[in-house]
C-alpha cells in the first residue's frame, strides 16, 4: 500500500477491501485469495479520469480491523471507499465506522452494499455505490471536491444511481440511472508492486503456486434463480481478446508468476471470442498457464484443445449439487448431467477439472447430499471448492443467501429436515480431501495421500450418521 505520493501530494481517495485471511475458516490447501479487482480497477479509473491521487489498502494479510484505523489516521485521505461482500460484512462495517471517525467522506461499494444499502449507510457510509460503480464514483469524487469533501443531501441527491440517507434517516436512491462505462475505456487495475509481490511471496512460502487474477469480462450472461448477479452484475461486458492478452503478457513479464487466474464468473462463454483469444496468444508465441471457471451447460468442447495449447490447464465447474431435483427447485440453470458432460469434455481435452460445490442448501435431504458425494466420487476432481451453507449466514460468494432463505425460493424448498450438522461437516471434509493436484508442493502431495487414505472412513461416517 502506498502512502502519500512521492511528490508529497496528500491521498485523495483510499480504496480498501475487508477480506482478512486471519478470519477465514477455509483451509489454505483449497484457496489462494486475491485482492478483489473492483477497487483496483476503480483506483485506475479515478486516477485516469479525475486525476485523483489514490492509494489502496490490502487487508488480506493484516492482523485485524484495528490496523485499518491506524492506516486511515496516518494517511488522512479525503475520501475512503470500502469494497463490501457478504463474506466480509462484519469487518467492512467496522472499517466504515473507523473511516467515519477519521473525518473522511465515506463511500461503500461492492455487491453486499448494493444489496443492503441501509446497513452500510447506518454503519457510517455517506453514500452506497451499487454495481461496478465507475461512473457514480467518478461523479462523487469530482462533486466532493467542490464541498471541501463534506457530503450534503443536495450533493448526494444530484449524483445519479447512488443510495444515501435523507435528513430524516430514510434511505433514498438518487434519480437517474448511470449507464455502464464502455469497457474499452476502462484502464487496467492498479496493482501496487509492493503489495503484489507480498501476495506472491506469501503463497510461495506456503507451498502454493504464485498467481494473479485478472478479468476478461464484467457481468454474467446466464440467468440462475439462485443468483442475484450481485457480484458480477448486469449487463455482460467483455474486453477484446487483444486487450486481455496485452494484460496477460504485461503481468508475466512484470512478476515472477506460475499462472494467471481469470476472475470471470464464467470464462468459457462465446466460442468465437475464445477462438480469437487463443489465436492471439498463439500469434504472439505465448503459452501462459492459466485457470478459469465455467458454467457446465454452456461449454463448447471444440474450443478446449485450442485453449489447452495456449495454457489453459484447470477449469472450476459450477456444481452446486449432484441432485437434479434440488438444482431444479433452486432454479439453477444446469443439471448434474451437464456437470458430468462438461467434466468429461475437459478431461478429454487434457484440462484439469475442479468443482464448486455447496453443502447444506435449503431443502437438501440425505439423498441430495449423497448425490453430491457421488458426483464428486465419479468426477474425481483435481480440486473441490466446497462451501458449507448455513441459514442466516452471509457466507456465500457469488450468491445471496437471504434471497433463498427469506425469499420466494425458500417457499419452493421442500419442508423437510436437513441432514444433521455432523453429516454436513463430514461431507465437506470428505470433499475437500481431494485437494488441488496441480500444485507441485510436497505439502500438497502429503495432503492428497492423506485424503486418499481417509476418504473411505469419512464417507462411512456421512452414511452412518442419523438424519
Amino acid at each position: 500500500m502506498s502512502h502519500p505520493s512521492a511528490a508529497g501530494e496528500p491521498i485523495e481517495v483510499l480504496l480498501a477491501h475487508a477480506y482478512f485471511k486471519a478470519y477465514d475458516a477455509h483451509p489454505l490447501a483449497h484457496m489462494c485469495p486475491q485482492p478483489p479487482l473492483q477497487p483496483a480497477g476503480l483506483a485506475a479509473w479515478l486516477a485516469q479520469e479525475a486525476g485523483a491521487v489514490v492509494s489502496q489498502w490490502d487487508s488480506t494479510f493484516r492482523v485485524g480491523t484495528d490496523s485499518f484505523e491506524i492506516a486511515v489516521s496516518q494517511i488522512a485521505p479525503r475520501i475512503v471507499w470500502v469494497y463490501t461482500h457478504p463474506t466480509t460484512r462484519d469487518r467492512a462495517v467496522t472499517m466504515l465506522a473507523a473511516a467515519r471517525r477519521s473525518g473522511a467522506a465515506v463511500l461503500a461499494g461492492g455487491p453486499d452494499a448494493g444489496l443492503r444499502p441501509a446497513l452500510y449507510l447506518r454503519a457510517g457510509a455517506d453514500a452506497v455505490v451499487p454495481g461496478s460503480g465507475e461512473a457514480a464514483s467518478l461523479a462523487l469524487v469530482t462533486a466532493l471536491r467542490g464541498t471541501a469533501y463534506r457530503p450534503n443531501e443536495s450533493l448526494l441527491k444530484a449524483t445519479g444511481g447512488i443510495y444515501y440517507l435523507d435528513a430524516y434517516g430514510t434511505v433514498r436512491r438518487s434519480s437517474g440511472e448511470v449507464p455502464p462505462v464502455d469497457i474499452e475505456l476502462l484502464p487496467r487495475p492498479t496493482r501496487a508492486p509492493v503489495d503484489t509481490r507480498i501476495h506472491l511471496q506469501r503463497w510461495a512460502d506456503m507451498g502454493r503456486s504464485p498467481g494473479l487474477s485478472l478479468r476478461s469480462a464484467w457481468g454474467c450472461p446466464f440467468p440462475c434463480g439462485y443468483c442475484t448477479n450481485s457480484v458480477f452484475g448486469r449487463p455482460y461486458r467483455r474486453r477484446s481478446p487483444s486487450a486481455v492478452v496485452d494484460e496477460m503478457e504485461e503481468l508475466v513479464y512484470a512478476y515472477d508468476l506460475d499462472r494467471l487466474i481469470f476472475d470471470d464468473e464464467t470464462f468459457l462463454t462465446d466460442s468465437l471470442w475464445l477462438q480469437e483469444f487463443a489465436g492471439e496468444l498463439s500469434r504472439r508465441g505465448l503459452r501462459i498457464a492459466f485457470e478459469a471457471s465455467a458454467h457446465p451447460a454452456h461449454l463448447d468442447p471444440s474450443v478446449l484443445p485450442l485453449l489447452r495449447d495456449v495454457g489453459l490447464d484447470h477449469i472450476d465447474l459450477h456444481a452446486a449439487s449432484g441432485s437434479a431435483s434440488l438444482l431444479s427447485a433452486l432454479d439453477l440453470s444446469y443439471s448434474p448431467a451437464d456437470i458430468y458432460r462438461a467434466a468429461g469434455a475437459l478431461r478429454d481435452a487434457g484440462i484439469d477439472v475442479g468443482l464448486q460445490v455447496l453443502v447444506g442448501l435449503p431443502g437438501e435431504q440425505r439423498a441430495d447430499l449423497d448425490a453430491s458425494i457421488e458426483m464428486v466420487r465419479v468426477v474425481e476432481p483435481d480440486g473441490v471448492e466446497v462451501t458449507r451453507v448455513d441459514p442466516g449466514s452471509p457466507a456465500l460468494f457469488r450468491k445471496d443467501w437471504e434471497r433463498v432463505v427469506a425469499g420466494p425460493l425458500a417457499e419452493l424448498a421442500r419442508p423437510v429436515a436437513s441432514p444433521p450438522p455432523a453429516a454436513l461437516d463430514a461431507a465437506v471434509t470428505w470433499m475437500r480431501s481431494f485437494g488441488r493436484s496441480r500444485s507441485s508442493s510436497g505439502g500438497d502431495a502429503l495432503r492428497k495421500m492423506a485424503g486418499q487414505v481417509g476418504r473411505p472412513l469419512l464417507r462411512a461416517l456421512v452414511r452412518g450418521l442419523p438424519g
